[in-house]
C-alpha cells in the first residue's frame, strides 16, 4: 500500500529519504526549501512502488536518514594511535561489537585524562542491516547517487549548538511521525546514548503523559550509569508544537537537578532559515530540512553504495572546470581583442603622424636651396671624415721604431719607405708586398685575423741595402735577419716580415757565378706592422 503517489513526480535536483521500521518518507528539495513529499509502506508492495518512483524521477542526489530501534551505541576506549594503526584497532573493535552488520561508524570523542590517555570512542552500528539494505539495493540498481546514510541522533548533534543555554548534560526529546519518540543524550555536546520509543497513533490518546513517563525512565537510567554529574543539572529540551508543549509543561516538574526547555519545533526553523512552517508536533520536516541544508559527511553508507554519487561529483567537477576554462578563455580572448583594437588604433595614429611629419619634411626640404649632393651623401662624407680623424696616421711612431733598429746596424741603409694606416694589418701598400714574401726565409710571417686589441695599424714597407758590401752574402743575410728580429722585439710592433733578400735562397732558385766577379749589391725589403691604441 502507498499513501501518496503521483503518475509523474516533481523533478528536483536532490532529495532525502527518511526510513523507520514501518514507513519510508521522501522529501524533495527545491530552491533552498523542502518541496513535495511522498510516503511508502515498508513492505514488498512499498518497495515495488519505490522502485517505480526512482525510475520516474531520475538520478537525483539522495541523502538517506534512518530512525530505528536497531541502532546501538557502545562507549569504549582505544590506544592513542594514528593512520593505519588506528584503522586496524577500530576494525578489530567492529568485529567484536558489530560482527553481523556492515553499517558501522566510530566517533572519536577526545581522550581520557588519566592513565595512558587513550582515545574515547563511541561505536555505533545498525544491528539489523536487513531493514535498510533492500532500499539501498534499489537505489544502487537504479544508479541513484547516494551521498550517505545518517541517523536522527547523529543529525541531532548538529542541532544542539542552536539550543538556548547549552549545558554539559543535554537531553533532546523529539517526535517523528513514522518512528516515535526519540530521546538523545549529550555530554559536552558529544553524543553518548539515544533511545527510541514507539508511540500510539497520533490523536488516539494524549502524548504528554507518555512523554513524561519515558523521560523519567531515561533520566533514571542516566543516573544509574553515572553519566550525569551530581553537581550539574540535566537540561531537557522538548521539541513539539505549542499545544503539546503546554500539556508537557503542566505535567513536568522543575528541580535543581532538572531544567526544562519547551521549544516550538519551528524554533530551529527560524534558526536555520526554513520557509515552510511546521504545524504538527513532529520533527520529520525539521531533520530532513537540516540534512539537505548542511549535507554532513557520510556515517553509515559503504563505499560501493556511494559509487554513483562519487561519479556525480566528478562529473560536476569536470563540468565546473570546463565552464571555468571557457570563461577564462572568453575573458582572455576579450583582453586580446581589446589589445588588438588598441594596437590597431595606435598603429593608425602612428601612421598618421608619420604621414604628417613626412609632408612637413617634404615642404621644409622644398624651401631649402639646391645642393649638389643629397643629405644622405653629406652624412656619408661626414662619417668618412670622422673615421679619418679618429685614425689619422702619424709617421713619427713608425719612424722611431725603424731608427731604433738601425742604431744597432750601421751598415744598413734605407732607400725608400712607404707608409699607410689601416684597420687591416695584412693590407698591401706597395710593390714591396708580394704574394710570396720573403722567398721562404726565416722571419717571414702571415698575420692572422684574431683580435689583438689595437684600434688600427701603421704599416711601413721599406727598401734598403747594405753598404759597404764586400760580396759576403752569408753575412748579409744574417744581418738582415737580425735587423728584422730587432724590430720585432720593440714594444707595439705587431709584425715584421722580410719580403726580399739580396740572394734568392729558395729551393726553386739556381745558384751560379764566377769566382773572380766583382761584388754585387745587397738589396732587401722589409714589411713592418705597428699596432696603435687610442689613448683614453
Amino acid at each position: 500500500m502507498i499513501s501518496s503517489l503521483k503518475s509523474r513526480f516533481d523533478k528536483t535536483p536532490q532529495r532525502s529519504i527518511f526510513l523507520s521500521a514501518d514507513k519510508l518518507e521522501i522529501y524533495h528539495w527545491a530552491n533552498g526549501k523542502l518541496g513535495s513529499s511522498y510516503l511508502f509502506d515498508v513492505s514488498a508492495d512499498g518497495q515495488k512502488y519505490f522502485d517505480r518512483y526512482l525510475k520516474e524521477t531520475g538520478r537525483i542526489a539522495t541523502w538517506f536518514l534512518i530512525d530505528l530501534v536497531e541502532e546501538e551505541y557502545r562507549q569504549d576506549t582505544i590506544p592513542h594511535v594514528f593512520g593505519g594503526d588506528r584503522k586496524a584497532v577500530i576494525d578489530r573493535k567492529k568485529i567484536r561489537l558489530f560482527r553481523e552488520t556492515p553499517y558501522f561508524y566510530a566517533d572519536l570523542q577526545g581522550r581520557e585524562v588519566d592513565g595512558r590517555k587513550d582515545d574515547r570512542v563511541l561505536f555505533m552500528g545498525l544491528t539489523n542491516p536487513d531493514l535498510i539494505s533492500p532500499w539501498v539495493k534499489l537505489l544502487y540498481e537504479n544508479k541513484i547517487p547516494l551521498a550517505g546514510i545518517y541517523s536522527i541522533p547523529q543529525l541531532t548533534k548538529h542541532l544542539i549548538k542552536y539550543l538556548p543555554d547549552p549545558a554539559d548534560h543535554t537531553l533532546v526529546i523529539s517526535l517523528q511521525s513514522i518512528s516515535g519518540l526519540r530521546q538523545t543524550f549529550f555530554h559536552k555536546q558529544q553524543l553518548k546514548i539515544s533511545r527510541l520509543v514507539d508511540m500510539p497513533r497520533y490523536g488516539t490518546q494524549p502524548y504528554a503523559p507518555v512523554i513524561i513517563e519515558e523521560v523519567e525512565i531515561i533520566r533514571r537510567y542516566l543516573n544509574s550509569m553515572r553519566l550525569i554529574d551530581v553537581d550539574k543539572p540535566l537540561h531537557i529540551y522538548y521539541l513539539a508544537d505549542p499545544k503539546l508543549l503546554g500539556e508537557i509543561r503542566k505535567l513536568s516538574t522543575q528541580s535543581p537537578s532538572i531544567v526544562n526547555y519547551y521549544l516550538d519545533v519551528n524554533f530551529f526553523g527560524e534558526q536555520k532559515g526554513t520557509v515552510r512552517g511546521i504545524t504538527t508536533p513532529f520533527s520529520d520536516q525539521l531533520f530532513n530540512y537540516h540534512l539537505l541544508k548542511i549535507r554532513p559527511d557520510n556515517y553509515y553508507a559503504l563505499p560501493e553504495e556511494k559509487r554513483y554519487f562519487q561519479m556525480l561529483r566528478a562529473s560536476r567537477f569536470m563540468y565546473t572546470a570546463s565552464v571555468c576554462m571557457i570563461l577564462v578563455g572568453m575573458i582572455w580572448g576579450g583582453f586580446n581583442f581589446l589589445n588588438a583594437v588598441v594596437n590597431k588604433k595606435q598603429a593608425e595614429i602612428a601612421a598618421k603622424k608619420s604621414e604628417f611629419y613626412s609632408e612637413r619634411y617634404q615642404l621644409a626640404r622644398e624651401k631649402l636651396p639646391d645642393t649638389p649632393v643629397t643629405p644622405a651623401e653629406l652624412q656619408l662624407v661626414v662619417n668618412i671624415a670622422d673615421t679619418v680623424s679618429k685614425h689619422k696616421a702619424d709617421p713619427f711612431d713608425v719612424l722611431k721604431v725603424i731608427s731604433k733598429g738601425m742604431d744597432q746596424f750601421p751598415l744598413i741603409q734605407i732607400d725608400e719607405i712607404a707608409l699607410a694606416a689601416s684597420a687591416d694589418p695584412n693590407r698591401k701598400i706597395s710593390d714591396v708586398d708580394t704574394d710570396n714574401p720573403g722567398q721562404g726565409v726565416v722571419g717571414v710571417s702571415n698575420i692572422g685575423t684574431v683580435d689583438t686589441g689595437y684600434n688600427y695599424y701603421q704599416i711601413a714597407a721599406m727598401k734598403g741595402h747594405i753598404s759597404p758590401f764586400d760580396g759576403n752574402y752569408r753575412a748579409a743575410l744574417d744581418m738582415i735577419n737580425r735587423f728584422s728580429e730587432t724590430l720585432r722585439s720593440i714594444q707595439s710592433v705587431h709584425d715584421v716580415s722580410i719580403v726580399t733578400l739580396p740572394l734568392d735562397i729558395s729551393s726553386s732558385a739556381t745558384l751560379q757565378g764566377v769566382s773572380n766577379a766583382a761584388p754585387g749589391t745587397a738589396n732587401f725589403s722589409v714589411r713592418l706592422v705597428l699596432g696603435i691604441r687610442n689613448e683614453g
